[in-house]
């Protein structure tokens, strides 16, 4: 399962959505006495490509039932199945915006699954409507009807591999506590957290995680205030053995898109690999 992830991006990122055929084996010839019998043809094997996922549009809109409409980030032109990210907003946001930036980073090599969380009251009007998380088991909640829809919808194109989670600040606040799960496994596997996330890790819960399955963490910041904190929750989870990273610049803020996307895609295959 290590290697699955990097496996199905380098197909997904190298193959452009199409795939290509090996020759069918060739079968010497058998003599039998004198004269030469040509042996039988082998059965041409089923062929197990999908057709090209395609849409009108990169982003659709998921029925989650429950809750709010999902929004999902489509991987166009797949022909093989595919991973998810799962990408948790912060508060006063919106799941569109967390879709985008991530289809910007993975682009058609995985679904990017972005659960909408409620709608907060004090939004700006009821056209930019912004939204946020009521607490860590709601969503876990969301998170499992979500993923619930996508395969119900998209079964035959996803992948039965481990799903990467994304959050940004409320989203990463939530998501490193949960993330651990039970004490023999994990859902999560590797996760980025993005402004947020640092505080839940101590030597227990560091351990706790590496011994549910926890394999890489990577943290990313766009102000100077958070690699304090980050660098912190990184030294706990190094000593219980999980591989851990720190990305991001100083003077971005408390944002997930422009340098802080950047460093983040620049170490996305070290997170998979």
């Amino acid at each position: 399962m290590r290697d699955r992830w990097a496996l199905l991006l380098l197909l997904a990122l190298g193959c452009n959505g199409g795939r290509s055929s090996s020759p069918a084996p060739v079968r010497e010839e058998a003599a039998v006495a004198v004269v030469a019998q040509e042996a039988p043809e082998a059965p041409e094997a089923p062929s197990t490509a999908l057709a090209p996922l395609a849409a009108e549009e990169p982003y659709a809109q998921l029925e989650v039932e429950g809750f709010g409409a999902a929004v999902v980030s489509l991987p166009l032109g797949a022909v093989e199945p595919r991973p998810i990210v799962l990408a948790t907003h912060g508060n006063y946001d919106r799941p569109e915006w967390q879709c985008e930036v991530w289809r910007a980073i993975v682009a058609d090599s995985a679904f990017v699954l972005c659960p909408r969380g409620i709608a907060r009251r004090d939004s700006p009007s009821p056209k930019d409507i912004r939204f946020t998380y009521s607490n860590g088991k709601v969503l876990a909640r969301e998170i499992s009807a979500g993923l619930a829809a996508l395969r119900a919808r998209f079964g035959a194109y996803i992948a039965d591999a481990p799903i990467v989670y994304t959050g940004f600040s409320l989203g990463a606040i939530l998501g490193a506590s949960f993330a651990m799960g039970p004490k023999d496994a994990t859902p999560y596997e590797r996760l980025v957290l993005i402004e947020g996330g640092h505080d839940a890790w101590t030597p227990e819960t560091a351990k706790r995680y590496a011994g549910a399955g926890g394999k890489k963490v990577l943290f990313a910041c766009g102000q100077a205030g958070s690699f304090p904190s980050a660098r912190k929750a990184a030294a706990h989870l190094e000593a219980a053995g999980v591989q851990t990273r720190i990305v991001g610049v100083k003077s971005a803020g408390h944002t997930y898109d422009g340098p802080v996307a950047k460093a983040v895609g620049e170490s996305w295959k070290w997170l998979l690999d």
